[in-house]
């Protein structure tokens, strides 16, 4: 396996943990917009949050400047429930599409992972797909624990890779 299909691969968690949209599927969106206990955000808030950061990176990766935001709330401004099944749905494709485009991105060998990204602090192509894979991970583990408590743990697929 080459250093591309390595950042693939771990962009959905493969070999680190369950792949990040089985995590996701089988949640009714009623229990995605649960908040148990005294919890800061729904399954559904840290969806939104994982999207609006790859959303960023994404960006960048493609050239362009979006805007930074100013405060650490911006990325969190999703609602605590979606609307509808409909709502949810659309939520998880935005996650999907988002990493879908960027394995595009990494498994094009014209695309240089290693080139600084204009506009940004020294970011390359190859950090900010470090950056979703790791934030997404993290996200992923807390979605995992909230979805435990809530009494919809493990989806379909099940919530062990081994």
């Amino acid at each position: 396996m080459n250093d591309r299909d390595s950042l693939r691969e771990l962009l959905y968690g493969v070999g680190s943990h369950v792949h990040i949209l089985d995590g996701l599927d089988g949640l009714d969106p009623q229990v995605a917009g649960t908040m148990p206990g005294h919890g800061a955000h729904s399954i559904f808030q840290i969806l939104g949050h994982m999207v609006y950061w790859q959303d960023i990176a994404l960006a960048r990766m493609r050239g362009e400047r979006p805007p930074e935001p100013s405060t650490a709330a911006e990325g969190w401004l999703t609602p605590q429930a979606p609307e509808d099944e409909s709502d949810w749905q659309a939520a998880i494709a935005s996650l999907a599409e988002g990493l879908r485009s960027i394995e595009a991105m990494v498994a094009d060998t014209s695309y240089d992972l290693d080139r600084a990204l204009d506009g940004t602090k020294n970011r390359t192509g190859r950090g900010e797909v470090l950056m979703v894979q790791g934030h997404n991970s993290y996200h992923l583990g807390q979605i995992v624990e909230l979805r435990r408590q809530l009494g919809s743990w493990p989806p379909p697929k099940g919530g062990d890779s081994w």
